[in-house]
């Protein structure tokens, strides 16, 4: 008998101390949970918040990977009195507004509900952007409350396309002088845009090498040619995927097959498109040629080196030199 009741108290002591565990572990684990959620739904539990969250890293946008029609827009995680998985984001992208302000953009009818996030995100690829345009971007971001803020706006000019075509042909006298070789042959190229108003007129500029200076190496530093914007013929195809990659001593078609030139053109340039100095038809002024009878002297026939329309290699730049009386092709670039 007391045995059993020995038996007895030592059951119930076990089962008293297993229900204390239980109660005990249930109490922590119900503690938790309810902190989390708490902590998310700490908004709803007092008037409405009216403090708009601040954006990271004090607003600053960082805009990469630039491409003729897309670009990478980063950013740092706004703060704000609510938990940081319940701000959303949106990007909005323009190119007449400079979204500066908040107003300016409420008002501009850019931001969209359907396009707030729904996670926690830092960056965003946005696409079906036009080439050689300049885009101003900006990051909104509200919380639980509708209270919204926004970053700061950074412009960017996704890459765009440089043209290479044809002026016509001309003998190997296009200038009036030497000082003024550059400024009279680039007049042929712009009454040649003015007849073809669909490429670029902004920026342009004779492909085609003056002297050891004014040389087609050097445009990107004379003249702002963009280093990294591909090259196109006139039809739309690629010549070269960037400045580099045009001068490095090959193309990727003949120019008479992409629609650049039918026959040679007046280069002035080696291979790697700096200056052949004797070889520009006495800096692009004169293709005279003449002899005296009195002394029966013969003044040299003066040649202008050409670039080849059916070579892909070295040659397209550097090929044959000509008689300055020859007709070749005046290729211009635009952009």
């Amino acid at each position: 008998m007391i045995k059993t009741f020995i038996h007895l108290s030592q059951r119930i002591a076990s089962v008293i101390l297993m229900a204390i565990a239980i109660i005990y572990f249930s109490s922590c684990s119900n503690d938790n949970f309810n902190s989390i959620i708490n902590q998310e739904n700490a908004y709803t539990n007092t008037s409405p918040d009216s403090t708009a969250p601040k954006p990271g890293n004090n607003g600053l946008l960082i805009v990469t990977n630039i491409t003729e029609n897309s670009a990478k827009i980063q950013w740092t995680l706004a703060t704000d009195n609510s938990p940081p998985e319940l701000l959303q984001y949106q990007v909005i992208v323009s190119r007449t507004l400079t979204l500066f302000s908040l107003e300016e953009i409420l008002q501009s009818g850019l931001l969209d509900e359907d396009k707030w996030s729904n996670e926690l995100v830092t960056e965003q690829i946005i696409t079906n952007l036009l080439f050689g345009k300049q885009y101003f971007v900006n990051v909104c971001v509200r919380d639980p409350d509708n209270n919204i803020s926004i970053y700061t706006p950074a412009p960017f000019t996704t890459i765009g396309r440089i043209y290479l075509f044809s002026a016509g042909t001309y003998t190997g006298a296009m200038a009036s002088s030497s000082s003024t070789a550059r400024q009279d042959i680039n007049n042929l190229i712009h009454q040649s845009l003015i007849n073809n108003p669909t490429l670029p007129q902004d920026h342009y500029v004779a492909f085609i090498s003056i002297d050891s200076v004014d040389a087609i190496i050097n445009f990107p530093e004379h003249y702002g040619i963009p280093a990294n914007w591909p090259i196109y013929s006139d039809t739309g195809l690629l010549i070269a995927y960037n400045w580099n990659d045009l001068l490095d001593g090959t193309i990727i078609g003949e120019l008479q097959n992409l629609g650049v030139c039918d026959s040679f053109w007046w280069s002035g340039s080696l291979q790697d498109g700096s200056c052949d100095t004797d070889y520009t038809c006495n800096t692009w002024t004169s293709p005279i040629t003449s002899s005296s009878s009195s002394t029966l002297a013969v003044i040299p026939v003066l040649t202008g080196r050409s670039g080849a329309h059916n070579r892909t290699n070295y040659e397209w730049i550097y090929s044959n030199d000509r008689n300055c009386n020859d007709k070749l092709h005046l290729l211009g670039l635009c952009w």
